[in-house]
């Protein structure tokens, strides 16, 4: 296992300073750029004669190093699992003499290097910049926030490494991790159309977007950097809810690592956690919102979600072939949600 640790390490260092390189220059660029004082010119009397000059803080640029740990939990692990999506790489790393929950073990750490040390030090030479610059800001609030972004990161990695690993192909994988951004909140798409009075839980979309959490930090933070107030909506359920997922995402990665076949390299990507789930679930969720499903407004979605369902298995199957069950688990969600909504319609209407 030191071997295979050490050989991935020399295997990533390039990408790694490139990445690190990038990162870091180009937040310490933005900052040397940037004026952290927002000034603001009110007038103190009627006439318009005297003016006031109020200085206020500006640009806490903490979105450039958040937009940059979210972009790194994206693409780190497609790169770091793209072995086991094409023949050759797979025959050649399932053959050597480490199992495949170590290699998955040792392909993660990778990606947690190449994840933390471009966040870690573009952010600190970033933070430096801003400090020894002319602000108005509560500084101490930087660090709590990056030691508050670390844990948050690693479990949209762990998502979106489990997600990305569904997939037979590096396409595929890609379009999951997209697709498994919005699912759950596709599928509270049909209670916040028509029920009133839902938790707050439900009716904030953010909340249930694979990146809402590291939105709301960010936000959270960049106001306490400001006013010196940390300010996050519902932080207990927002957390717990994605920690829970994220504990499951990383179970599930290193518990199937060993049942991969490696003969499914390159195949349609067949996972009950891609396509053959995931388009008819949007396709009930969208058709569910339709309202009544005879109405002009309605007609016209309803073709586009058809289209769209359409070209979703035609991408699947790679082929304008499609197979009957791909028919059916087009039409079938379709019908079902359109269904449902025309049901919820005539009921709130009294007609039903």
């Amino acid at each position: 296992m030191k071997q295979a640790l050490a050989y991935e390490f020399k295997r990533i260092l390039l990408p790694l300073c490139i990445f690190t390189a990038i990162a870091a220059v180009l937040f310490a660029a933005i900052a040397l750029s940037t004026d952290f004082i927002d000034v603001y010119h009110e007038f103190a009397d009627p006439s318009g004669t005297a003016i006031i000059e109020t200085e206020h803080p500006g640009d806490t640029l903490l979105t450039l190093p958040t937009f940059l740990l979210c972009l790194l939990c994206t693409a780190v692990p497609a790169m770091q699992y793209a072995y086991r999506m094409k023949r050759r790489s797979v025959d050649l790393w399932y053959s050597l003499p480490v199992s495949r929950l170590g290699l998955m073990f040792v392909r993660t750490v990778g990606g947690f290097a190449l994840v933390l040390v471009p966040y870690t030090v573009s952010y600190w030479l970033g933070f430096t910049v801003i400090a020894c610059s002319e602000n108005l800001f509560h500084l101490v609030w930087y660090v709590p926030f990056f030691f508050a972004s670390i844990p948050v990161g690693l479990l949209l990695y762990g998502v979106n490494a489990f997600v990305f690993t569904r997939a037979n192909t590096v396409g595929d994988g890609i379009l999951f991790m997209l697709l498994w951004a919005f699912v759950f909140l596709a599928a509270l798409a049909y209670p916040n159309a028509y029920l009133n009075n839902l938790p707050h839980e439900m009716t904030n979309a953010t909340y249930y977007i694979s990146y809402g959490p590291m939105g709301w930090l960010f936000s959270g933070f960049a106001n306490a950097v400001r006013t010196g107030r940390v300010s996050i909506p519902d932080p207990a359920f927002l957390y717990t809810f994605w920690s829970i997922f994220g504990a499951a995402a990383y179970f599930g990665l290193f518990f199937t690592a060993k049942r991969h076949p490696a003969e499914n390299a390159g195949r349609i990507s067949d996972s009950w956690f891609g396509y053959r789930v995931l388009i008819p679930a949007y396709l009930f969720c969208g058709a569910s919102t339709l309202g009544n499903i005879f109405s002009l407004y309605a007609l016209p979605s309803l073709a586009m979600l058809l289209v769209a369902g359409l070209v979703a298995f035609i991408v699947y199957r790679r082929s304008f072939r499609l197979r009957s069950q791909d028919v059916l688990s087009l039409f079938i969600p379709v019908l079902a949600g359109c269904l449902l909504s025309l049901l919820t319609v005539l009921y709130f209407t009294g007609n039903l």
